[in-house]
């Protein structure tokens, strides 16, 4: 009986709830990804990349707040695909200048449709007002973690 209790305890527990979904959205996530070769990390830095145009080296690790060592590998996977590429600043010999690549935008179409597509079908159990107050609910919860301050 007390097992059942403590049971029924972790289905009302928000932190809970939020860890277990979480682990599901983010295994899915990266399954979607993953057709396009690349990792939750390399989508976030092809939509910089493809909202400003180009970007240096350290303004993507600012923007994405992903550390400089992490941004090479993670750069170095997306020039392998042909999904961007870096070049010398000709403005500043120092500094990469990482732009999105024809094929790279061709990728991001297809992967922001699909990435459409998987959060259509993990929100549908909720109808769009759900769906929208989940949204910004979510959005204040991030806003308060490291991650999310300052945004």
């Amino acid at each position: 009986m007390e097992k059942q209790a403590g049971l029924a305890q972790l289905m009302t527990d928000p932190g809970f709830l939020l860890s277990r979904v979480g682990a599901a959205v983010r295994a899915g996530f990266k399954d979607v990804l993953a057709g396009w070769g690349i990792r939750p990390q390399q989508y976030l830095i092809l939509l910089i990349l493809d909202a400003r145009g180009g970007a240096s080296q350290q303004e993507l690790c600012t923007a994405a707040r992903i550390d400089s060592g992490n941004m090479v590998e993670l750069l170095d996977g997306l020039e392998a695909l042909r999904y961007a590429h870096r070049a010398r600043d000709p403005r500043d010999r120092r500094r990469y200048v990482v732009t999105i690549t024809s094929p790279g935008r061709a990728a991001l179409a297809e992967l922001r449709q699909a990435v459409g597509e998987y959060n259509e079908r993990v929100l549908s159990p909720l109808s769009g007002r759900e769906q929208r107050q989940l949204a910004a609910t979510l959005g204040k919860l991030f806003a308060t973690t490291a991650e999310g301050h300052g945004r």
